[in-house]
C-alpha cells in the first residue's frame, strides 16, 4: 500500500512539475499540456506510473463545477437561441468522423467497424464498446480516440494563440468572490449531482453532473462561491496526468502499424471540423475562434479548459460539446447500422 501511495504521489508530483515548467516557459494551456505530455512521454519510455482511481473524476468534478458557474440566465437564453447551430455542428462532426473512418479503413487495412469507431469523436470507452459490438477491435479504437484528444489539445489552442484570436468571450460573467464555506457547499451539491448521473450510468457523469449543479446555482443567483484559478489548475493537472497514462509503450509497439494511418485520419478529422467551424462562424455570426473550438473534436473537459484559459465563451463551447456527446451516443451506432448498412454479428 505504501509503495502504491508513493507511486501516486510521484506521478502527480511529475504532473505538477510539468505544469509548472510549461507555465514558466509560457507554453499555452500549461497546467493541462504539461502533465499530459510529461506523463505521456515517461510512459512511452516504459516508466511505470499511476494516479489514484478517482483522480480524473475529481478533476472533472472541479472543472464541471467551474464551468457551471458561467451559466447565467442570459447565457442559457443565448444557448437556446443558437440550439439549431449547435445541433447542426454536432451532426456535422459525426459525419466528418465517418469520412475519416473511411480514410482509415483504406490506409490501415482494418475492418470498417474498427475504422469508423476509431474516428467518430466520442469517449474512448464508449467507442471501444460500440466497436466490439459490431465486430471491431477495441485496442486500435482506444488508441485512435486517445490520439484524437492529444492532437486536438496540442494543435488547436496554440494555433488560436498564434493568430491572436483570444479574449473574444461574448459573455460578461459576473465575478463571485471565493468563500470557503460556500465553496464547500457547492462541492457537496456537485458531488451529489455527479454521483446521481454516475449511478444512472450517464456518460461523462462526473463532468455533466457538477456542470448542471453549478449552472443551477448560478441561474438561481445563489452565489455560493467563485472558483479560484488555483483550483482550476489542480483540476487540469488531475485530468492531464490521467490522460497521459493512456500513452503506454506496450500499446504503441503492439499497434505500431496502425499508428501512422490513425494519425493521418485524425488530422483529416481535425481539418474538416476546423474548416466547418470557420464556415459556421460566418453563418452564425459568432467569433471564428469560438466556433473553431466549439466544433473541434476534442474532449469536453479539454476544450472547456481551453475556452476558460483563452476567454472564448466557456458556456457556449461547453454547450456545443455536451450536445455533440449526446448525439454521438445516440446516433453513431444508428448511422453505422442504417447508413453504412452494417449490423452486429449477432443480429
Amino acid at each position: 500500500m505504501t509503495k502504491r501511495l508513493l507511486l501516486y504521489a510521484a506521478t502527480l508530483g511529475l504532473g505538477f512539475g510539468g505544469g509548472w515548467a510549461f507555465s514558466w516557459l509560457g507554453i499555452p494551456l500549461p497546467w493541462l499540456l504539461g502533465p499530459l505530455l510529461t506523463i505521456g512521454a515517461l510512459g512511452l519510455f516504459g516508466v511505470d506510473l499511476a494516479t489514484p482511481k478517482a483522480s480524473r473524476q475529481l478533476g472533472q468534478l472541479l472543472l464541471g463545477t467551474g464551468i457551471g458557474l458561467y451559466f447565467t440566465p442570459a447565457v442559457a437564453a443565448f444557448v437556446v437561441e443558437h440550439l439549431g447551430v449547435i445541433v447542426s455542428c454536432g451532426l456535422a462532426s459525426i459525419s466528418f468522423g465517418a469520412i475519416a473512418g473511411l480514410i482509415l479503413q483504406r490506409t490501415a487495412s482494418v475492418d470498417i467497424a474498427t475504422a469508423y469507431f476509431s474516428c467518430v469523436p466520442g469517449g474512448v470507452a464508449e467507442m471501444a464498446v460500440q466497436a466490439e459490438r459490431y465486430g471491431g477491435e477495441t485496442g486500435p479504437v482506444a488508441l485512435a480516440q486517445s490520439l484524437r484528444i492529444l492532437f486536438v489539445v496540442v494543435t488547436i489552442p496554440p494555433a488560436i494563440i498564434f493568430w491572436g484570436a483570444t479574449g473574444t468571450d461574448p459573455f460578461g460573467i459576473p465575478k463571485v468572490p471565493f468563500d470557503p464555506a460556500g465553496f464547500g457547499g457547492l462541492l457537496l451539491i456537485s458531488l451529489a449531482a455527479g454521483w446521481l448521473l454516475a449511478w444512472r450510468k450517464v456518460t461523462n457523469a462526473w463532468l455533466l453532473g457538477p456542470l448542471a449543479a453549478g449552472a443551477v446555482v448560478t441561474v438561481t443567483q445563489s452565489d455560493l462561491s467563485g472558483m479560484p484559478t488555483e483550483i482550476l489548475n489542480i483540476s487540469q493537472v488531475l485530468i492531464g496526468s490521467t490522460l497521459g497514462l493512456r500513452y503506454r509503450r506496450d500499446a504503441i509497439v503492439r499497434l505500431r502499424k496502425f499508428l501512422l494511418p490513425a494519425m493521418l485520419s485524425t488530422f483529416a478529422l481535425i481539418g474538416l471540423n476546423v474548416v466547418f467551424g470557420m464556415l459556421a462562424a460566418q453563418w452564425s455570426g459568432l467569433p471564428v475562434s469560438t466556433m473553431v473550438l466549439s466544433v473541434s473534436p476534442g474532449g469536453m473537459a479539454e476544450m472547456s479548459i481551453t475556452a476558460k484559459v483563452l476567454a472564448l465563451g466557456v458556456p457556449l463551447i461547453a454547450a456545443f460539446h455536451i450536445v455533440r456527446i449526446f448525439l454521438v451516443i445516440g446516433l453513431s451506432g444508428l448511422l453505422f447500422r442504417y447508413v453504412l448498412g452494417r449490423r452486429p454479428p449477432s443480429s
